[in-house]
């Protein structure tokens, strides 16, 4: 599918945040040590890549910090799911977002170059909803008995408001450790797995066509609260004209601010989607209570 230029709104000023891991034990320290030596060894690794500024341990001795120069969110999340106390299930990490000339002005020149990729929104198409149904017909043939169902979430799914013209498309599994012995499967047709890729539970792919993200692909096992949230998010989009056309506005005012940062334009959405989701679950309990 192609879209006109004239369609595409620019981007303008630049501004980058770092990130801070909080890590906290979910264990009694004792239970960490045999995990230490290779915890130890991936903050070596991470100082050698670049990756990590700082760490060190918290004041109650019940965690500890690192400080990383990267900008994007998932690249970061992604190495931190290869620290041993995380594979095994030993520790949570909670990751912030913050501004470095806030927290201290010499660690500015620590933060890395954003990646810059090319953010185009375009007004809603019906063409979207053909797309999503010729997605999900390999997928749900791919992904066979396991597949409970599969819906059409994110902007283009909402009719009058823009967006980046990428399927976002949610399946719903019975199992999703299935879905580890089926992503060679996908790859061959053009799905690129990236694990949980920051979201614990999900497995993250994402279809590219000539150079450009094409589908976004969320998998979620049936129970998992963020399916419910997702689609809570869109239905109330679709039924609240206003909240709609806010969004659609803000991000257009983002695309204009970011300068082709992708993070710095999703951390703006950041407020706005979360007081939807509010609204949006609150809307759920009442009409469920209303239902009953």
């Amino acid at each position: 599918m192609g879209f006109n230029q004239n369609q595409l709104f620019s981007s303008g000023s630049n501004q980058s945040n770092m990130y801070l891991a909080i890590l906290r034990y979910k264990v009694p320290r004792d239970e960490l040590e045999p995990y230490i030596p290779g915890h130890a060894t991936f903050l070596e690794e991470g100082y050698a890549k670049g990756d990590f500024i700082v760490s060190g341990r918290m004041l109650t001795n019940k965690g500890g910090v690192i400080l990383s120069p990267l900008t994007r969110r998932g690249d970061f999340d992604d190495i931190l799911r290869h620290d041993p106390f995380m594979k095994s299930g030993l520790v949570d990490y909670e990751v912030i977002a913050f501004d470095p000339s806030r927290f201290h002005p010499d660690f500015s020149s620590f933060i890395r170059e954003p990646e810059r990729v090319e953010i185009e929104l375009v007004p809603y198409t019906t063409e979207w909803e053909s797309l999503f149904k010729e997605e999900a017909e390999i997928l749900s043939e791919t992904l066979g008995e396991t597949l409970v169902t599969l819906h059409h979430i994110g902007s283009t799914a909402i009719p009058g408001i823009v967006a980046k013209p990428i399927l976002d498309i949610l399946p719903v599994v019975k199992d999703i450790q299935a879905i580890d012995h089926l992503t060679d499967a996908l790859q061959t047709l053009g799905y690129e797995g990236r694990g949980e890729f920051g979201m614990p539970g999900r497995r993250f792919f994402m279809k590219t066509v000539a150079g450009k993200r094409h589908v976004n692909v969320h998998i979620f096992e049936k129970g998992h609260p963020d399916i419910l949230r997702h689609l809570l998010f869109r239905d109330y989009l679709k039924n609240h004209a206003e909240d709609a056309f806010a969004y659609s506005e803000l991000k257009k005012k983002l695309v204009l601010e970011s300068q082709n940062d992708i993070e710095r334009y999703c951390w703006g959405k950041e407020d706005f989607v979360k007081a939807i989701e509010i609204k949006a679950s609150l809307r759920n309990v009442f009409l469920n209570k209303v239902e009953s």
